[in-house]
């Protein structure tokens, strides 16, 4: 369960980290991660939550398909977001709602740093999962359904070998327990 909670935190870290400044122009303009790369950051961060959802239903081999699948998920991502910028246009646009500056300098806050920690953790958890899915709760095996027949012991049976609706609906108005095996 180290790799669950690995995961989630991580995922929460990386919503959180995606909604903070990753750039500054003056006390005004801030660009956040999900407007530098266009809510992609954020949403990523979603679906690793999601898939950490679905292995808590997943058995061990589900539970590694969806950690790989999150692992590179989680590689691309700190590949590839943590280093955009916000281009000059888009820069300008938001200087120009409180500014007539002809000239800017992008400052780095450090929230992509942050952001990509975020996801080492997120990739920590893959690699824990991976490793220890075997060691994960099963679900109940009640809710799985049987191919072979059903079993009717204890209940009386009809001439078809099926169980006789018409005596387990009389001792059950005679106050019996019709799939008590002591019954006779």
């Amino acid at each position: 369960m180290v790799g669950f909670a690995l995961l989630v935190l991580g995922a929460i870290a990386v919503i959180a980290f995606a909604a903070v400044p990753w750039y500054t122009v003056d006390a005004r303009t801030r660009f956040s991660g999900t407007a530098v790369t266009g809510g992609v950051a954020q949403v990523l961060g979603v679906a690793v939550l999601a898939g950490s959802l679905l292995m808590i239903t997943l058995r061990t081999t589900g539970r590694r398909v969806v950690a790989a699948v999150v692992a590179i998920i989680g590689v691309l991502a700190v590949i590839f977001l943590p280093w955009q910028q916000p281009d000059s246009d888009e820069v300008f646009a938001e200087l120009r709602k409180h500014s007539l500056a002809d000239s800017y300098q992008l400052r780095f806050t450090g929230g992509s740093i942050g952001y990509l920690v975020s996801w080492l953790a997120v990739l920590a958890g893959c690699v824990v999962v991976g490793r220890y899915a075997h060691r994960w709760p099963q679900r109940a095996s009640r809710f799985e359904r049987n191919a072979g027949p059903t079993t009717t012991a204890g209940l009386p049976a009809g001439p078809d070998g099926e169980p006789d609706t018409g005596a387990i609906w009389k001792a059950i108005d005679a106050g019996e327990d019709p799939t008590d095996p002591r019954r006779g």
